[in-house]
């Protein structure tokens, strides 16, 4: 089967690169490394003339044919696509990882970039994890926990160890916009800007000044008042009503609310205050 190579266009097009932050981003990777990357959705969107601040660029793994200065070449499945390369987030290819670290993977047994925190690590090569991204039961009695708590394993290769208070990729961001705080995830840093994927998984580009790191391992237990996550922001006034320190989430409930919510780790926060 011949190979089609996706070329989006030129960095003069200002469609082709609207943010403020650099293209050419120094990654350390190789031929046949697993990565993360939008490698459908921007040059799809790119080619259609759409605007890319618009676009939902939801992250995928797959792997590198080509490593370039600017631009970098994937393989996905047969199918050769170039993309700059602040839109690829090399995974280590030997990473290993112990019970309660943070990981940034993809959900494998689905798709799309995650953060998970481990649950075993009999095989620090193939962690079992749970993610933190995906939908959790409000209840934290819930019986579908039991399964849950469990994990997944992760294949040999395909997660990077995060560590708070790192400006790394994948890391765990509010963003403070006006009078709000917005969530996002960490892509890329150069200097003093930032690259972030936000709510919708559009990508947007900040002052680092501007940026926040939110721990993943912070101290947080029953009762205290916290700031969480409503829509794509980080509000002020909920309450702590139960911690589940394995699998990294925390159920809170506003404090005027009897409703309990479910929030990972990277939603609830006092570093805001």
């Amino acid at each position: 089967m011949a190979l089609t190579i996706v070329m989006p266009a030129t960095a003069q097009d200002d469609n082709a690169w609207p943010w403020d932050f650099p293209q050419d981003v120094k990654l350390k990777m190789e031929v046949g490394q697993t990565v993360l990357s939008p490698f459908t959705y921007y040059p799809s969107s790119v080619e259609k003339g759409e605007p890319l601040r618009e676009a939902v660029l939801i992250f995928y793994d797959t792997t590198v044919k080509e490593v370039g200065e600017e631009k970098s070449v994937l393989n996905n499945y047969g199918e050769v696509v170039e993309m700059p390369n602040a839109l690829i987030i090399p995974l280590p290819k030997s990473a290993k990882a112990k019970k309660g670290d943070v990981v940034l993977t993809w959900w494998q047994s689905g798709s799309g970039l995650e953060r998970a925190v481990v649950v075993d690590d009999k095989n620090p090569e193939e962690p079992k994890v749970c993610y933190l991204d995906l939908r959790w039961p409000d209840n934290p009695n819930s019986p579908t926990l039991e399964e849950k708590r469990k994990g997944e394993s992760l294949k040999p290769g395909t997660f990077a160890v995060l560590k708070d208070g790192k400006w790394q990729s994948g890391a765990q961001v509010a963003i403070k916009k006006d009078k709000e705080w917005l969530k996002g995830t960490l892509i890329h840093v150069e200097g003093d800007r930032v690259l972030v994927l936000g709510f919708g998984s559009k990508i947007e580009a900040y002052d680092k000044a501007d940026v926040r790191l939110i721990p993943f391992k912070e101290k947080i237990k029953v009762g205290d008042k916290v700031w969480a996550t409503w829509v794509n922001t980080y509000r002020p006034g909920y309450v702590v009503t139960a911690v589940d320190d394995l699998t990294g989430h925390v159920f809170v409930k506003g404090e005027n609310s009897s409703s309990v919510e479910s929030k990972s780790i990277a939603e609830v926060t006092k570093v805001l205050q």
